[in-house]
């Protein structure tokens, strides 16, 4: 098998990886936490993610990694904070600049969905033997960093 075949097959497993974890995340969160998560679009909960657990604290961060509009990713965090899931404070070090933390219900939203995804993710990971999963592991640390490289290469 040459290397663009390799390629072409890893597109398909790496789509048929990510649509099936959508899936599964999707459908375990949305069972567990539906009541919480129904008012929520998924730009919503991408920008609650990104604040928890990609520490981006300001508006333009989130706009430029949601490739959306920093208007956009304004009326999207009044939306969460005027529904406590996310707090916004004038920067004390440069008061033209907000930063954006995560509220009471932020804080516990996120934390249930770690617990969901962990749950699911170890489901399926503890089949595999250590070797594979360290060989997983730095496969896709070493494909991210050809992703970032490449991104910051174009920006």
């Amino acid at each position: 098998m040459n290397k663009e075949e390799i390629i072409n097959e890893l597109e398909d497993v790496i789509l048929d990886i990510n649509l099936f974890i959508r899936q599964q995340l999707g459908s375990e969160i949305s069972s567990a936490l539906e009541a919480k998560i129904a008012s929520l679009s998924s730009n919503q909960l991408m920008t609650l993610f990104l604040v928890a657990k990609k520490e981006l604290n300001h508006v333009k961060d989130i706009a430029s990694y949601l490739n959306i509009s920093t208007s956009a990713v304004s009326q999207i965090v009044g939306k969460l904070e005027n529904q406590g899931f996310l707090h916004r404070e004038i920067n004390q070090a440069n008061r033209r600049s907000t930063i954006i933390t995560l509220g009471c219900k932020g804080t516990e939203l996120i934390n249930e969905m770690d617990q969901i995804k962990s749950t699911i993710f170890q489901q399926y990971l503890s089949k595999m033997e250590v070797e594979d999963l360290l060989l997983l592991k730095n496969s896709f640390k070493k494909f991210l960093t050809v992703l970032v490289e490449s991104k910051e290469d174009h920006d």
